[in-house]
């Protein structure tokens, strides 16, 4: 009789198992394994615990803190691209490497994985771009089911390219192919989309690329690559493949969930939207990966009888036991690696917190060399822009031909002025003659105010500014400190502003509370790390002397 609470201890177990195998110590022979698994041609199923992504999510996460830091101390710009790959790459490829390592079979190697990822990413991403450019709409309904159906499906169509030329058919590895696809696919739009919002200034905004980076790093792991890996998955998995309405069923749910993605919908309906999205793709893909491995680990088993007769079926469980036993010893207490390895996890914890600290710092917008400022309104924007200066620029005059001209007319161009007051405002028309008519037209091109002051004579041209095709405002940009502006998603103006006069203090607060916070970790992570050190040296120095009395 089993007992009620047996399934869940199990459950916690496999749980245990899997955060202590994540973080135990790994030999060189199991990073050799990694690298060199499915180019041996060896065969046989793999049964480890998922462990290099969390190294590699760690070292990508603590670089791209290490290079925003430099760029907050020096402002120097050429360390941006590489924020920008760091940031793109950090969650999508740590994510594909947990894929490949959930992989059980030993016939695909993470170099071919990556090959996928970058020329099924690169080719998804030229289809699609030919597709919306041919097909384009002002409407961000349209919008939505357009990037949902010119996306996913160039995507569908490169991972059958990958899998037909890998010749790797089975529905994991297809699964696995689809994800590669997807991740090199969100890779490339995460660069851009990182880039296009960041750079918004002359010096690139560290404030939105870190914003922008944990948006689109936390949706690496519920949407392009799950999205995509299903895809992958449902091609191999059907029989007769195209002649399988169930293959274009999965498709179409990925498209789907695409569209429900980009819907132009409020925040909070988007928040609901979003986690709805993410948990259809995440429980399809669990589901998907539980009964593929299961399927694959009990084609595996081989019969008593069977297996005994099978010499390198026996050799292999040795083997397999053999690297057990070794990996249970090495986390035993009485190893001084098992303290070493816990005193080097202590220093990377603490450079991991370090790292995050680090990051939540150069978010905060402190107003040094560049600023921002926001505007509700229409009115309060255009002030700003024209130091509080009010303009009459007439936007609908027509050409006056009984005014002054200046300079003098000529057949293509003309420009006139009216003075009002201690402003004089110049008119730029474009003349073009009708030899029906035998008139001149004039077209309006541009509008300037020159204005006279005490300290000089200064000329300025007439901005507009457009939001979705319509005019927001006209306005003469005589602010000198604002360096560019942007729309908010919910309709406010957000001006950029340089500050010329700033000069970075390092005995300001906010930097002397990062130097202390950094110090106290630092120091923190060296206590443990010389404890544990002394410990696995007490340790072999006991294993010495027991030895030595047992030989006696």
């Amino acid at each position: 009789m089993v007992k009620s609470g047996s399934t869940p201890k199990r459950a916690n177990n496999v749980i245990a198992n899997f955060f202590k195998q994540t973080f135990r110590r790994h030999s060189g022979e199991e990073y050799s394994e990694l690298l060199t698994r499915g180019m041996r041609g060896d065969g046989g199923v793999n049964k480890k615990y998922p462990w290099a992504y969390i190294r590699l999510f760690a070292l990508m996460f603590v670089l791209y803190a290490v290079f925003l830091l430099i760029v907050r101390f020096t402002s120097n710009e050429l360390f941006i691209p590489t924020i920008t790959v760091l940031a793109s790459c950090c969650l999508n490829l740590s994510f594909l490497l947990f894929l490949y390592e959930l992989y059980p079979k030993k016939d695909l190697s993470f170099m071919s994985v990556c090959l996928a990822m970058l020329l099924g990413g690169a080719m998804a991403n030229i289809i699609s771009q030919i597709l919306f450019n041919i097909f384009s709409s002002d409407n961000p309904w349209l919008r939505a089911v357009y990037s949902g159906f010119f996306e996913e499906l160039p995507k569908a169509v490169a991972v059958i390219a990958v899998i037909v030329t890998s010749r790797k058919n089975s529905p994991l590895a297809g699964f696995l192919m689809g994800a590669a696809v997807g991740c090199g696919f969100s890779i490339v739009e995460d660069m851009g989309y990182i880039f296009v919002q960041a750079n918004e200034m002359p010096v690139m905004n560290l404030t939105t690329i870190i914003e922008v980076s944990v948006a689109r790093g936390a949706s690496a792991v519920c949407t392009h690559t799950l999205w995509t890996a299903a895809v992958g998955w449902a091609y191999c998995h059907f029989k007769r493949h195209l002649a399988n309405i169930a293959f274009y069923l999965v498709s179409i749910l990925s498209c789907g969930l695409h569209i429900c993605w980009d819907l132009p919908l409020g925040n909070v309906a988007l928040g609901f939207v979003y986690a709805g999205c993410a948990l259809v793709a995440s429980v399809e893909c669990v589901l998907i990966l539980c009964f593929e491995r299961k399927k694959i680990y009990s084609q595996n088993k081989l019969p008593m009888e069977e297996l005994y007769k099978n010499v390198a079926a026996v050799r292999e469980m040795f083997e397999q036991a053999e690297q057990e036993d070794l990996a249970v010893k090495s986390l035993s207490k009485n190893d001084p690696l098992y303290w070493k390895h816990w005193g080097r996890f202590a220093v990377t914890l603490g450079v991991f917190l370090m790292a995050i600290i680090a990051i939540c710092y150069c978010s905060l917008p402190f107003r040094e060399t560049y600023g921002t400022q926001t505007f509700k309104d229409a009115e309060s924007f255009v002030s700003f822009m024209q130091n509080d200066l009010v303009f009459d620029a007439k936007e609908n005059r027509r050409f006056d031909e009984h005014a002054n001209t200046y300079p003098t007319p000529v057949p293509d161009r003309v420009v006139q002025r009216e003075t009002d007051g201690s402003v004089t405002y110049n008119y730029e028309y474009t003349v073009s003659y009708d030899t029906v008519s035998q008139r001149d037209y004039y077209f309006p091109v541009a509008v300037s105010a020159t204005v006279t002051t005490n300290e000089g004579v200064n000329t300025y041209y007439k901005e507009d500014l457009y939001n979705d095709g319509k005019l927001y405002a006209s306005f003469f940009r005589i602010n000198s400190s604002v360096t560019g502006y942007n729309f908010r998603r919910n309709g406010d103006v957000e001006v950029f502003i340089y500050n010329p006069a700033f000069v970075r203090d390092l005995s300001d607060w906010k930097y002397l509370s990062l130097f202390c916070t950094f110090a106290a970790i630092l120091g923190s992570s060296a206590v443990c790390y010389i404890s544990l050190f002394i410990k696995s040296w007490r340790v072999k120095k006991l294993c010495s002397t027991e030895n030595v009395s047992f030989a006696e």
